[in-house]
């Protein structure tokens, strides 16, 4: 009896907007989805820090957009990016609050420097 084909024998199924690939022997592996809204946020604080302490700051927002599994909102991102003054840190979760507190404090440093 023939064996079957290797595409048949793996299958990818989209659950929950994470791609799973399933073989016969049962296991499941993870493809990690991007985080668009928290990169977008990234590329911005990255466009205005300036300094060592910013960028290193920014460098662990990329480590921790890397790890953690949930996402921000596109109406909360374009809040943080239109409405700095009025963004309650409360309302994200509290491995996000830190970097969103850097962000308002490099546009608030950022609008002082335009200014001066």
């Amino acid at each position: 009896m023939p064996s079957k084909p290797r595409s048949a024998a793996t299958r990818k199924k989209k659950s929950n907007g994470i791609l799973e690939n399933r073989k016969n022997t049962g296991k499941v592996s993870k493809i990690k989805t991007k985080k668009v809204n928290l990169l977008k946020l990234y590329s911005e604080m990255n466009k205005l820090g300036n300094d060592a302490v910013d960028k290193e700051v920014i460098k662990r927002f990329k480590v921790i957009i890397d790890t953690c599994d949930e996402d921000i909102t596109k109406k909360s991102l374009a809040f943080i990016l239109k409405e700095p003054k009025s963004v309650i840190i409360s309302d994200f979760s509290d491995s996000l609050q830190p970097y969103i507190k850097h962000y308002l404090f490099l546009n608030k440093r950022n609008k002082r420097i335009k200014k001066a």
